[in-house]
């Protein structure tokens, strides 16, 4: 019997970083802007969100992966696909496994920004309630995830729960190339992944007297100053927009990748892509501290970033990475031979796996 994975919008790295097996389907609502077409599965299918249950009313499927709960812009999205399932299962008397693999590790209170306080628990209640009724399992990305949940009680009582951080397996594709003096930013280019932090602290680290370069790699609305850097500075190198495949060779051939992201409204950094990517192509990290990986990178001897970070502490960070940056065998040293959403995946999808543990 097959499975199905919901996703609201599609990225390269939701098909990179799964398995490919043709009783696999994805349906997804939108798709980022980089998306690589060619690394989309043929069972892959754009649907309108109003349809989306269609699918999982209609399949007669043995797994079903939803965006998990705390992922509230797609509430609607899940609840409507959640519930169809279930209904499904009522009609043909069986029970179909619904799983999540679930990253938000923002402050409860956070979530919620608009809401009004008093309003919270109610909303919360909800939200553990539809859980209750549409869940079997929840993989958790991060212990901090893990957290997320319990402080804000939404976890369902009946679920299956465990913890496969999201660390990637190590990658050996373009090994060999130049890689001593680079470091690399890759995102949106936009405040609140830390860009305009990093041009000040680029400037202030000085490490363009020691040879090193900045290479920043993205779009965003804030082209336009990292124009202007890299006119006042030739040792910062802007690459646009980049597919897939050159995404992968810049990691490999830089030292260092640089994610100084900061909260905004509702948003906090769950992992951070550039992160879970540049380990697996042995990269030294320099980490924002919202990432739910920080206590693992820590404890690896990646370079994580204070909370309410200065532009003088990034600086710091900046040059301390460059003087004591990881070997790329100890990065990949450091990492499952499994990734963490593979792992998590045959977990959440393997009938012939025993639990694994409270997440």
């Amino acid at each position: 019997m097959p499975i199905l994975r919901v996703v609201p919008e599609v990225r390269s790295s939701d098909f990179e970083r799964s398995r490919p097996t043709p009783d696999r389907s994805l349906i997804f609502v939108s798709r980022y802007s980089d998306l690589d077409g060619s690394s989309v599965w043929p069972t892959a299918r754009q649907v309108r969100s109003p349809l989306a249950w269609t699918w999982a009313f209609r399949g007669n499927w043995r797994v079903v992966e939803l965006p998990e709960p705390l992922w509230l812009r797609a509430l609607p999205l899940t609840v409507s696909v959640g519930l169809a399932v279930r209904l499904a299962d009522l009609l043909h008397r069986r029970r179909t496994r619904v799983v999540t693999y679930a990253m938000e590790n923002n402050d409860p209170i956070a979530l919620l920004r608009g809401v009004p306080r008093q309003l919270h628990g109610a909303v919360f209640g909800v939200i553990r309630w539809l859980g209750e009724l549409i869940y079997d399992r929840i993989a958790f990305a991060s212990s901090a995830a893990s957290e997320c949940y319990r402080a804000a009680e939404v976890l369902p009582v009946r679920c299956e729960t465990a913890l496969f951080e999201d660390l990637p397996e190590a990658c050996g594709v373009h090994e060999g190339l130049d890689r001593s003096r680079r470091m690399a930013f890759i995102g949106a280019l936009e405040p609140r992944k830390g860009l305009p932090d990093l041009l000040v602290a680029w400037r202030d680290a000085g490490l363009a007297a020691s040879g090193w370069e900045l290479a920043i790699a993205g779009s965003g609305p804030l082209a336009g100053e990292v124009a202007r850097a890299v006119q006042a500075d030739p040792s910062i190198v802007a690459l646009g927009r980049i597919d897939r495949a050159d995404v992968h060779k810049l990691l490999a051939s830089s030292a260092v990748v640089v994610l100084p992201s900061r909260r905004e409204g509702r948003w906090r950094e769950q992992i951070g892509l550039p992160i879970v990517e540049g380990l697996a192509h042995g990269c030294h990290i320099v980490a924002t501290p919202d990432t739910g990986l920080v206590d693992w990178l820590h404890r690896k001897g990646h370079t994580t970033l204070p909370d309410d970070f200065s532009t003088a502490d990034l600086g710091r960070a900046l040059r301390e990475a460059a003087d004591t940056r990881l070997h790329p065998e100890t990065v990949w040293d450091s990492l499952p031979s499994v990734g963490g959403r593979l792992a998590a995946e045959d977990w959440m999808c393997d009938d012939t796996l025993a639990q694994m543990g409270d997440g």
